[in-house]
């Protein structure tokens, strides 16, 4: 049975350490009693690793109402470490005026406050991600999870070694030079801005590591020959790192970083660290960040662990029910069985009976997600394809605001050439109250005055050639076609 010490819990779950200690004592999730458990040994506090990995789901399951019609609270601690892991600036842009807490997966659709599930962001790139449709200035899903991502590695390579300056710098350093490198690379606007804004925090943090590596050598705490040469190298960093440019543009503080890499360079080839072969450096697997079973989050390991490495012999699977996507439905809904990891244990996969799970079609849409010619979301499961065995026992058909189409009596088309509904536009199906507003007169759609109707002249029925066999035109093309047929 494998036991982590405080600091090593806190690098599994990827939270600061007075925020497991807090999850200790305290139960998030108003209502319940769950508390993170640990054990008492020799060397301290410790924590099991099964038992933190299903402390970790059990954040990301759906968290209870602390009352009708309110959605759950975010306790304060959670609250700020997701603020801390963002140097309190937006994770897009580094901004640090009026930051909100931002849900990754949609709170109203998962109930999830987990750390994980929880970004910061500034006001604007908050709204510009809620608001992702406005095309030319979205945040998409993958750019904040890619944010995300930076914001959890960035963290973990300093607190690996927070007992350590020197092996925090280096391993500072290390991400210094990845991350500009990824700024040259940046396949979108956002995925570089949240890159340099990372960039600009890092390098802030050089200063006091120099200090605090400078003092370790002076009470001659270094053991390798590496720590000891990076050391003396240290008041070159610092003076680098505090050199203030006119502008704080991305060439400045790309140049800076570059500067001190090559100050380095010879001495970050000695360190065994290359990145994690199972992970492939992010310390993340799945859809929904699990810690990485090789490197245990820690983005990197020594080469000779590289070397060794043989995915056979980590404990993991293609979840039998996803099949390794992470999701079902039509609109990505997380796998009820492996809750977006994409991979399940041996044991769990062997263990994999689909009528365990609570899920049946949707009575509604047959299971298919949609409705109507147009594939509109089903209105009961919204796109998901199935429903608890609870909804699907409760489902009522006339409680649904749905009625068909009064103009097309829901087929959602009309004419020969099957044009899409001029009112419900293919849906066949409209609410109850555009039902009863419904107008005929208001919809500009006439009888076709060349075929009166029919959609076809002569006697082989050959298609009209004002209205295409639509059996209807705009009213304005109706009257066009009388004027010049009154001449």
């Amino acid at each position: 049975m494998a036991y982590l010490s405080e600091i090593e819990a806190a690098l599994f779950l990827g939270l600061k350490v007075e925020t497991v200690q807090y999850l200790s004592k305290t139960c998030p999730k108003k209502g319940d009693d769950r508390t993170l458990k640990s054990v008492k040994l020799d060397e301290g506090k410790a924590y099991n690793e099964a038992e933190l990995e299903a402390y970790r789901t059990y954040l990301n399951q759906p968290w209870p109402f602390p009352k009708p019609g309110v959605r759950p609270t975010i306790p304060k601690a959670i609250r700020d470490d997701v603020k801390e892991e963002s140097h309190h600036g937006c994770a897009i842009c580094g901004h640090m005026d009026n930051g909100e807490i931002a849900h990754i997966e949609a709170v109203a659709k998962t109930l999830n406050n987990a750390p994980g599930n929880l970004i910061y962001l500034c006001p604007n790139h908050h709204t510009k991600y809620d608001l992702g449709y406005k095309v030319k200035s979205n945040v998409t899903a993958d750019e904040i999870k890619a944010a995300k991502l930076l914001k959890q590695n960035a963290r973990r390579r300093v607190m690996k070694y927070e007992a350590f300056a020197t092996k925090s710098l280096i391993s500072l350093i290390q991400f210094v030079r990845n991350l500009e490198k990824s700024i040259a690379s940046a396949a979108t606007d956002n995925l570089k801005a949240m890159h340099l804004a990372e960039l600009t925090n890092l390098l802030a943090a050089v200063p006091g590591l120099t200090k605090a590596a400078e003092a370790e050598a002076k009470a001659d705490k270094l053991t390798t020959k590496p720590e000891k040469a990076f050391v003396k190298i240290a008041p070159k960093l610092a003076a680098i790192s505090a050199t203030l440019p006119a502008k704080q543009t991305e060439k400045a503080v790309r140049d800076k970083a570059k500067k001190l890499v090559a100050e380095v360079e010879g001495v970050l080839v000695d360190i065994d660290e290359v990145d994690c072969p199972h992970c492939g450096g992010r310390g993340l697997t799945g859809l929904v960040g699990d810690f990485c079973r090789y490197c245990k989050g820690s983005c990197f390991v020594s080469s000779a662990k590289a070397k060794a490495y043989d995915p056979g012999e980590i404990d993991e699977v293609e979840c039998p029910r996803c099949h390794g996507r992470g999701t079902t439905g039509l609109v990505s809904d997380l796998c009820a069985y492996c809750r977006g990891s994409c991979v399940v244990t041996h044991a769990k996969a062997q263990a994999y009976e689909p009528d365990d799970i609570d899920e049946v079609e949707c009575p509604h849409c047959g299971g298919k997600g949609t409705t109507g010619l147009v594939n509109d979301p089903c209105a009961y499961c919204h796109g998901s394809c199935a429903v608890s065995q609870a909804r699907h026992d409760v489902y009522d058909r006339e409680e649904i605001d749905e009625v068909d189409c009064p103009h097309c009596n829901g087929k959602g088309m009309t004419g020969l050439v099957s044009d899409p509904c001029a009112y419900c536009h293919g849906s066949c199906v409209v609410s109850q109250a555009r039902h009863n507003a419904y107008d005929p007169e208001e919809i500009d759609e006439v009888e076709c005055p060349r075929c009166g109707g029919k959609g076809t002249t002569g006697f082989v029925g050959d298609i009209c050639k004002l209205c295409h066999g639509s059996c209807v035109v705009k009213e304005a093309k109706a009257d066009a076609y009388r004027r010049k047929h009154e001449r």
